[in-house]
């Protein structure tokens, strides 16, 4: 007879194969699941799959899910992307790589409203890398800017990862939320850093522009984005005052999103309205498919008893707990290059969380050092969702151009990951200080 520990070997083992054969991930995690269950405890360790499989997707904590990708969805179609652009141009467009910097700002906000990294990069660059290229900037360096501040939106609030693991760890999403922030908000500041050294030290990749705005431009341009500006301050302000919890600021924030997009930008037509409800419902069910089929995954992992095991073969170690983080993150970053961000926290927040609060380390802290890692995952080659949607928003970009512009970028991430690491109050200081 296998053992349970090599039950399980196999069921990861099919897991791995099944995405080799590029099979959907939820289908994959679901499968070996099975699969896995099957094998430990024959067919009845199936029968109880649905009802736990319901009593998983009823988590208040996914609630709040579908309400930020529809306010997301709602803001994409209102052109708030191309007011965001326009506005960070008119106030970065007399530094080196100001349209760059202009790029990542623009992220950085759009990301602090639809908690998605994807909608960050599709908005944001329809605009941005056209208007780059057209300025004579080399295509790697315009594309890179884009493709990885989008995934800011993972770690600035409202991030529908700290959704995904506060379903999963039951940690505060209010407090996930607030830990994200100085890291995402430190992580901006170094792309843009970067963008303006790498232009000031090698202008061929972001030739100078030649415009000027006034003040008065500057400050019109800040007035058409107020709208997005003030809805980040009802969201996040109702969440951080106690006047709401993050579901119920959601749903506030969508109703607001809707108001803003009809009332302001004239964009709630039927053509829109139903591109928005579809996008939602889309993007909902893959992420519920996702949420689902990793709970299975899981539920195996639990069988064979693997969460005990990991905690205590961690705890066990005659070495410095801080190895033990440093050698987590290099394995998440393996595995980040071969699954998508979500399946990726979803299977593997079970295992290690247990095993990271026994070595006496906040599950909050990790919880941040784990979006940034995933942040890392979708700009990595070959599955990082991020880079195919850059292409399919400016078909004219090569691949392999893409693929050199977020290098850079990998590293500054990597960077992040290590500082906050060492120093945990950047993740720490702003959950214990306004919560």
């Amino acid at each position: 007879m296998m053992s349970d520990a090599g039950i399980a070997i196999l069921a990861v083992v099919l897991l791995l194969f099944l995405i080799a054969l590029r099979t959907p991930i939820f289908v994959a995690l679901a499968v070996s699941g099975i699969a896995g269950l099957i094998g430990l405890q024959g067919l009845q360790g199936v029968e109880l799959v649905p009802l736990s499989l319901v009593a998983q997707l009823q988590n208040y904590a996914l609630v709040a899910a579908p309400l930020y990708i529809l306010l997301g969805e709602v803001l994409a179609v209102s052109g708030l992307g191309r007011d965001l652009f326009a506005a960070a141009h008119r106030w970065f467009n007399r530094i080196p790589g100001g349209l760059g910097a202009s790029a990542i700002g623009s992220s950085t906000v759009f990301g602090a409203m639809s908690g998605v990294s994807i909608s960050s990069v599709a908005v944001i660059g329809r605009m941005a890398v056209p208007e780059m290229l057209s300025r004579g900037y080399r295509p790697a360096f315009a594309s890179g800017t884009v493709t990885a501040s989008g995934a800011l939106a993972m770690l600035i609030p409202p991030s529908l990862m700290f959704i995904l693991y506060s379903s999963v760890t039951g940690v505060s999403i209010a407090e996930l939320f607030a830990g994200g922030l100085v890291p995402g908000l430190l992580l901006a500041a170094a792309m843009i850093l970067y963008v303006v050294l790498r232009a000031k030290s090698a202008p061929a990749n972001a030739p100078v522009v030649q415009e000027t705005f006034t003040w008065g431009e500057r400050l019109k341009a800040l007035g058409k984005i107020s709208p997005a500006l003030l809805l980040i301050l009802l969201v996040l302000g109702s969440i951080y005052t106690g006047f709401a919890t993050p579901t119920e600021a959601a749903a506030v924030g969508a109703l607001a999103a809707f108001g803003v997009t009809g009332g302001i930008y004239k964009k709630l037509g039927w053509k829109n309205l139903r591109l928005i409800f579809v996008s939602t419902a889309t993007v909902t069910a893959s992420v519920l498919a996702i949420v689902g089929s990793a709970f299975v995954f899981t539920q195996m992992l639990v069988a064979a008893r693997i969460p005990d095991a990991v905690t205590g073969f961690v705890v066990g170690l005659d070495i410095s707990p801080y190895l033990v983080i440093a050698a987590i993150m290099l394995v998440l970053v393996l595995l980040g290059c071969l699954v998508d961000a979500a399946s990726l926290l979803l299977v593997v927040t079970p295992i290690l969380v247990p095993a990271i609060e026994e070595l006496g380390f906040d599950p909050l802290w990790f919880g941040v050092l784990l979006v940034i890692n995933l942040e890392m995952a979708v700009i990595t080659p070959p599955v990082g969702l991020n880079l195919y949607t850059m292409k399919s928003v400016v078909p004219e970009l090569d691949l392999a151009d893409i693929f050199r512009g977020i290098l850079p970028y990998l590293a500054i991430e990597a960077a992040m990951l290590a500082l906050v690491t060492a120093v945990p109050e950047i993740a720490t200081w702003l959950p214990g200080l306004i919560l």
